[in-house]
């Protein structure tokens, strides 16, 4: 079991997607990159305020191809999407607290990118999400959401 926010647990989430026939079903086809940014927002005991982690998924065919942490983010202009989330907001979706729709709906989750995309493929969303919080066994050494 990875603790959150380590390479083993970076490298559990990209075998697991790879396992899931759902996300393969319900991704899109062709080449996409997303970058996630995580802020401490005063509350995560794994991201102290004011700091950021970043980290790049790339897609290719339903297919994750990479999935791991960058000390300096890539040019916005070179992802499809961009994530920017509250790490307490992540961690909650990690751990099956938090619903990552509701929380892009009320704007919680800001995201840039084709939004028709991930319009026409919500249902991957919800596969994701169980991916992060029912398939990978998380160890969460500074406690579990919500704390």
């Amino acid at each position: 079991m990875p603790s959150i926010y380590t390479k083993d647990w970076y490298d559990e989430l990209k075998g697991l997607l790879n396992r899931n026939e759902e996300v393969q079903k319900h991704a899109p086809r062709g080449k996409l990159k997303a970058l996630a940014e995580l802020y401490g927002d005063g509350q995560s005991p794994y991201l102290p305020d004011g700091q950021k982690l970043f980290f790049v998924v790339h897609l290719d065919d339903g297919k994750c191809t990479d999935y791991y942490e960058v000390d300096q983010p890539p040019p916005r202009k070179e992802c499809d999407f961009i994530f920017v989330v509250p790490a307490t907001v992540f961690e909650g979706v990690a751990a099956g607290e938090v619903d990552p729709v509701e929380a892009g709906l009320k704007g919680t989750i800001k995201i840039t990118g084709d939004m028709r995309i991930l319009i026409k493929h919500a249902e991957l969303v919800n596969v994701v999400y169980e991916v992060y919080s029912k398939e990978v066994e998380t160890t969460w050494p500074k406690g579990k959401p919500p704390y």
